[in-house]
């Protein structure tokens, strides 16, 4: 079955899921590069990823919990005593009417991911790291334009011609999760005569091959981009036939009357930007061809609704939607659906996992999906009774994370865990697993099958491609996929009636008339080859109410929120006076997922040719003041814990900020073990403590938080 040569498969080191060719020999494999019919590019997460396939610390056999949560001590079990310990819980909480207290924390590869289909056939809701990403930005843009955007919304790089703007706002695609041929895309259209604008607190490689670096205060975006719309418009230096075409009748009007007092000079007060390039900005932006922007640091401060709003506002207002070097609004592949398809449980009626004291404000956002952050509230509402995780790692990577493992550990007046049953599927020891109840192998993304085609990703957005396995999987290892349509072939044979894992994505690909083995023999790549601009033109109205881009959000108006606020979220305007810096945290290429794979890999952690530290990075204005010196350690305290870190200094932070590597912080895998170094989640807040105002305007500041620094 296992051939060797050059062979088309997908990469899995990070979440962006570039398509590449694994070289096999004699069954192992020994080389990886990116696939030319899939851009060709690949990094060095994705060629060390042989190095997680072969790590001797790959889980081989299903595990259930032998000692108490968090102890760490399991003993093998085989895969049908697994099967039935999960097929009993859930038909147990099926027949007590609590279905919908099942979540599944996952990162879906497409729209109808099997295991999704399985949450959904059990009645649970899905649960992914997606939404505290961007739900924010999704709905600003499905509110603003009517469209479903990638995952990231990301700019074609590739169209944007001469004299474009390409904007960076708190986005890190020279090392983040990002198609491994993007920073090629926008150094080669800075080559061609585009600019490139990084808006950010940390000087990071993006900022060093930009023509402008513009520092900001964390949380500013919305403020910054609404000074520049003010410009634009009072200026008559907006694209004013484009939004008389386009815009909903009256919208115009209602937002000129609304950003009058959004001066640069007021704007500037907030997000510490002068006034002066903000109005450069603005000035640029009306010349330039095309302008995009790029944002997800930025989008995660706690204000992302107002963010994404002032961010649409924008892109209306100079004309850059759906254009050569504006912003794209995605296809979705037309796979064919697998019926019966099973439905999905009413969340307004079910409610989500979770609660506050704006919650019916809150709901008024509608997200789409169960934000993971709230598991340690629901748990102890009692809302949340079973708990299953692929592919993340919440003991470690979510907001809260001492919190999540206190909450995993509490028990009932009858000595039972509140959370019924914790499952983890893991290729490599998790933090997440020493908590868990069952502990199910899985396979890596040389051994298993998957069809990906979801507009999560970059490098997706109007293809589809095939992970194929190219090596026989270690031990018993399966794949997520296999085993919950397994498992729903076993609980909902009504919706798992087809034989396996392969066949389903034969019936899905018979939309666009291929197969699993066409793909194959295809280069392990679908695409219509070609991508479509100003699409709204052709079908003649945006896909809102009206038709029309809809820029006051109507719906919203009974609660203050029709207009984007700019005012910073509300995380960094409490607690200045006794936590005085902005803690931000950051990723790099060595290390930008919180996976066990990522984490444990040996490569990527190696202190030679990879990244073993994460010092506090802290700018020397800052030291002098705190009597700092460049490698002191030091206690960095938030409201919620604080953490014992060496210092460097650097000119590359803002004054005010130190920043973290997020991802740090693992205590299981010897490599990881070797230097865990600190977690940034140990400084963040959870969710379920501070459902305020931030939940109003678009989530929590999740990645940053309001810190002291001491000796």
């Amino acid at each position: 079955m296992y051939e060797d040569g050059w062979i088309p498969t997908i990469c899995y080191q990070c979440k962006a899921e570039c398509a590449i060719l694994a070289r096999v020999e004699n069954g192992v494999v020994k080389e990886v590069k990116g696939n030319p019919q899939g851009r060709d590019k690949a990094c060095v997460k994705g060629m060390a990823g042989i190095t997680s396939l072969y790590s001797s610390e790959r889980l081989k056999f299903p595990m259930k919990r032998v000692g108490e949560r968090g102890s760490g001590k399991f003993e093998r079990i085989s895969w049908e005593e697994a099967m039935g310990i999960m097929e009993k819980k859930l038909t147990e909480l099926h027949e007590r009417g609590e279905a919908h207290k099942f979540t599944y924390s996952m990162f879906p590869h497409s729209v109808t991911d099997p295991k999704w289909r399985f949450v959904n056939a059990a009645g649970g809701f899905i649960s992914t790291g997606l939404p505290h990403c961007d739900s924010g930005k999704i709905m600003a843009m499905m509110h603003t334009f009517g469209c479903f955007p990638n995952h990231h919304i990301a700019p074609m790089y590739h169209t944007v011609p001469k004299g474009g703007l390409m904007i960076l706002s708190g986005r890190h695609p020279f090392g983040c999760l990002d198609d491994a041929a993007v920073p090629k895309y926008i150094l080669d259209a800075k080559e061609r005569g585009a600019k490139l604008i990084v808006i950010d607190p940390i000087f990071r490689p993006e900022a060093a091959k930009a023509d402008w670096w513009i520092p900001i205060k964390p949380g500013g975006d919305a403020s910054l981009f609404l000074g520049v719309c003010h410009y634009l418009l009072t200026n008559d230096l907006y694209d004013k036939e484009f939004c008389d075409k386009w815009v909903r009748e009256g919208d115009m009007d209602n937002l000129m009357a609304y950003i009058q007092d959004k001066t640069p000079e007021a704007m500037s007060k907030i997000c510490d930007v002068p006034a002066a390039d903000i109005i450069k900005l603005a000035k640029m932006a009306a010349e330039a061809p095309s302008a995009c922007i790029d944002a997800f640091k930025s989008i995660m401060y706690g204000n992302a609704m107002d963010w994404g709003h002032a961010w649409c506002l924008f892109l209306v207002i100079t004309g850059n939607l759906d254009n050569p070097g504006g912003q794209p609004l995605p296809e979705i592949a037309p796979m064919a659906p697998v019926e019966p398809v099973p439905p999905a449980p009413d969340v307004t009626e079910l409610g989500y996992h979770r609660s506050g004291n704006n919650r019916e404000k809150f709901d008024n956002y509608n997200f789409f999906l169960q934000p993971t952050w709230y598991a340690a509230q629901a748990i102890k509402d009692g809302t949340l009774k079973v708990f299953f995780a692929s592919e993340c790692n919440p003991a470690l990577s979510e907001m809260g994370s001492g919190e999540w493992r206190k909450a995993v550990t509490m028990k009932d007046d009858n000595d039972d865990y509140m959370l019924e049953l914790l499952v983890v599927t893991e290729i490599m020891p998790s933090e997440t697993m020493k908590w868990a109840d069952l502990v199910l192998p899985d396979q890596t993304n040389f051994e298993r099958w998957e069809l990906l085609y979801m507009p999560w990703w970059y490098n997706f957005g109007h293809c589809a491609a095939l992970c194929q396995p190219v090596v026989e999987p270690i031990g018993e290892a399966r794949h997520a996929n296999r085993v919950f349509i397994e498992l729903g072939q076993r609980m909902f044979p009504e919706y798992f009636a087809f034989k396996d894992d392969v066949e389903y994505y034969d019936i899905e690909l018979s939309g666009v008339d291929m197969s699993v083995k066409e793909l194959q023999e295809n280069g392990g790549i679908w695409s219509p080859g070609a991508v479509g601009f100003r699409k709204y033109e052709d079908k003649g109205k945006f896909d809102t109410p009206s038709g029309k881009i809809e820029l006051e959000w109507q719906m919203y108006k009974d609660i203050g929120q029709d207009w984007p606020s700019p005012e910073l979220p509300q995380e960094y305007r409490r607690g200045e006076k006794d936590f005085p810096f902005i803690l931000v945290n950051f990723r790099t290429i060595f290390l930008n997922n919180t996976g066990a794979w990522s984490q444990n890999n040996a490569q990527l952690r190696d202190p030679v040719s990879g990244l073993d530290a994460n010092p506090c990075l802290l700018n020397p204005i800052d030291a002098k003041k705190l009597g700092v010196a460049d490698g002191d350690t030091v206690t960095m305290e938030s409201s919620t814990g604080s953490v014992e870190i060496p210092v460097m200094l650097t000119e590359r932070i803002i004054p005010g900020c130190a920043g973290i590597i997020h991802g740090f912080g693992q205590t299981v895998g010897k490599v990881a073990s070797r230097g865990s170094w600190v977690n940034d989640n140990e400084l963040i807040a959870d969710a379920g403590s501070t459902l305020d105002e931030q939940d109003l305007r678009g989530g929590e500041a999740h990645v940053s938080t309001r810190v002291k620094i001491y000796k």
